[in-house]
């Protein structure tokens, strides 16, 4: 599942960050406006991080990334209809921060998944295989670019990984992470104590 999440988020992350420009202006909107929206892209990664940190502190990093997933999709969704420039400004920011953003916290859960002694090998993987979508993400894009069609089809293409690493992480089973494992533990030695103390 982390897999399949470091795959799909890495290739909006890469399929944004090249071709974002290009998108707006095949949207009709002109180079200089498409360029701000490569800014307001990386602002919201930023404030993703940040706010999402928060939000992981506060609840857990699980639901916090499935629902960052999921409405970023949906922003990229709404990215292919003519919107105000402020409405437009915001769902680029909210794509950001459920891209670029989310892509940061992937890697804080990761490292809480795993037990020490593996968790640079699951790290590895996880990023490796992400990896591979960032490689994806920019050619399938370019390739959609050339067949021409309509815009909203080009943002929707864009959107359907979202929906995937939603699911995936949505699945992760938190019963076989390092942190469960040692809540459980934890009464079971406290029991032990208390039983030693009254023997």
């Amino acid at each position: 599942m982390f897999w399949i999440a470091f795959f799909m988020c890495l290739l909006m992350v890469y399929a944004l960050g090249s071709w974002l420009p290009k998108l707006m202006i095949q949207a009709g909107y002109s180079l200089g406006a498409s360029m701000i929206f490569l800014f307001a892209l990386n602002i919201g990664g930023m404030v993703g991080a940040i706010g999402g940190g928060a939000l992981a502190d506060k609840f857990h990093i699980k639901p916090v990334l499935t629902i960052m997933f999921t409405v970023g999709a949906i922003a990229l969704i709404f990215l292919g209809f003519k919107s105000p420039q402020f409405i437009l400004y915001t769902l680029i920011a909210i794509a950001g921060a459920a891209t670029i953003g989310s892509q940061i916290l992937l890697y804080t859960f990761v490292a809480q998944f795993y037990p020490a002694t593996v968790r640079s090998t699951g790290m590895g993987w996880a990023s490796g295989i992400g990896r591979i979508g960032a490689i994806v993400g920019p050619v399938l894009t370019g390739a959609l670019l050339t067949l021409e069609l309509p815009h909203q089809m080009n943002f929707l293409v864009i959107a359907v990984p979202g929906f995937i690493a939603a699911l995936a992480i949505f699945f992760v089973n938190l019963n076989a992470s390092v942190e469960k494992t040692q809540t459980a533990e934890a009464p079971t030695t406290q029991q032990n104590i208390v039983g030693n103390t009254i023997n």
